[in-house]
């Protein structure tokens, strides 16, 4: 799975005040607030991702015959 690596440099060195983490049903949301008054929000979006692998279980081990394309929630 690719990672993708994105940093910050506005807040680096910036001093972290309060971390919150808002879970309601219609918003979630990662705050990071400075002591400058400032804060950093990642609000989360989940989706669906469907990873559909062939299994041998005849030795009751789940041996994975094969693995097919992952495939992901559409937009809209």
């Amino acid at each position: 799975m690719p990672q993708n690596i994105i940093e910050f440099k506005d807040v680096a060195g910036k001093v972290i005040e309060k971390i919150t983490l808002t879970n309601e049903s219609d918003f979630r949301c990662v705050s990071l607030r400075f002591s400058d008054r400032t804060a950093l929000h990642f609000t989360l979006h989940p989706r669906i991702e469907i990873a559909p692998e062939l299994m041998d279980w005849k030795t009751g081990d789940g041996k994975v015959l094969k693995e097919y394309p992952v495939v992901y929630e559409t937009e809209g």
